[in-house]
């Protein structure tokens, strides 16, 4: 079993793990073709009930205030094998059973009876792969899950569609609704985990996180954490240009930084989308999204859609604001 780590999207601290299956032996192949080759062959409720087994032990190497999450097939909880690898265990807190949208769950059933009894014991409910499955609707209504975990489908690429941002909002306030919390899963870019935490997703799963590996990571790197703490700020200022600002790098040197600073350290120009350099308009982080739209609009036409270069109180910079990225976000601030 190799850990994936789980990350809020607010402090930057590990939430938990998803515990994935990996294999050994000559025959090399993915985790997927070994569960399908294992379904053909008849083997799949020992396999399920073996990696369940061994996700409940891993509990004892969770870090504190932690929790794990593991792949399990709805229908397969009607097996004698797999039901018995979870209800042995009297106390199932801090685990997490993921249940692929794509198969359908008989409420009536045994499955959804095993499903009762691990949530009595603790355990929690996600439901995987939400947005894509059939009858998704109808599942979530009936688990009433824990968690929904966002397909990739609509988090790869979600910063420059604003039909998946809105998509995910509907997803945020109806999960919410249901007292349960969204994670994306498939976060692999910054630009994604930047639109996430600008959404309020409260938990992120991805290569742009943590990669899965055989030793649980106990926190992200510094630079990573102070990353997500920052974005999570500007976007708690949703009203301020501080909500749209992009990282850039700032110097001297033209080739490689996309500020430039002149000699005695003042913002001089800016690399703007087509990669020429312009003349830099400077803003605050603390200023408004419409006053700086308005001085935006207010710069000769050829000008108007440069890039503008935010600078704190003593004059370092911050970032660059993208136009697009700030009336985007003037449309989607209150009473506009």
């Amino acid at each position: 079993m190799h850990a994936q780590p789980i990350v809020e999207l607010t402090t930057g601290l590990v939430a938990g793990y998803e515990l994935l299956s990996r294999f050994d032996g000559p025959w090399r192949a993915t985790p997927d073709v070994w569960f399908a080759a294992a379904h053909r062959w008849g083997a799949n409720p020992a396999l399920q009930a073996r990696v369940l087994e061994k996700a409940v032990a891993a509990r004892a190497d969770l870090p504190p205030s932690t929790f794990l999450t593991v792949n399990v097939d709805p229908h397969l909880l009607a097996d004698d094998l797999v039901a018995d690898a979870l209800l042995q265990h009297a106390d199932l807190s801090r685990v997490v059973l993921e249940l692929t949208e794509h198969t359908q769950v008989d409420a009536a059933g045994r499955a959804m009876a095993v499903l009762d009894r691990a949530r009595s014991a603790g355990a929690l409910v996600a439901m995987d792969d939400a947005g894509t499955g059939y009858a998704g609707l109808e599942l979530l209504l009936a688990l009433r899950p824990d968690v929904v975990k966002l397909d990739r489908a609509l988090v790869t690429g979600i910063d420059a569609d604003p039909v998946k941002r809105a998509l995910v909002e509907v997803f945020g306030d109806l999960v919410g609704r249901m007292d349960g919390w969204i994670l994306a899963e498939g976060v692999e870019t910054r630009a994604e985990l930047e639109a996430l935490i600008g959404l309020g997703v409260p938990l992120g799963q991805g290569w742009a996180l943590g990669r899965p590996q055989a030793t649980m990571l106990a926190a992200l790197p510094e630079e990573d954490a102070a990353h997500i703490r920052a974005a999570a700020s500007r976007a708690s200022l949703t009203d301020h240009v501080a909500s749209v600002v992009r990282p850039v790098r700032a110097g001297g040197d033209r080739d490689r930084d996309d500020v430039l600073l002149a000699g005695d350290g003042r913002v001089a120009e800016v690399r703007d989308g087509g990669g020429r350099w312009v003349p830099a308009m400077t803003v605050a982080p603390s200023a408004s999204l419409t006053e700086v739209a308005r001085r935006a609009m207010l710069r000769p036409q050829a000008r108007r859609w440069d890039p503008l270069v935010c600078t704190d109180g003593n004059g370092a910079v911050v970032g660059t604001v993208p136009l697009d990225a700030l009336l985007l976000a003037l449309c989607d601030s209150p009473g506009a």
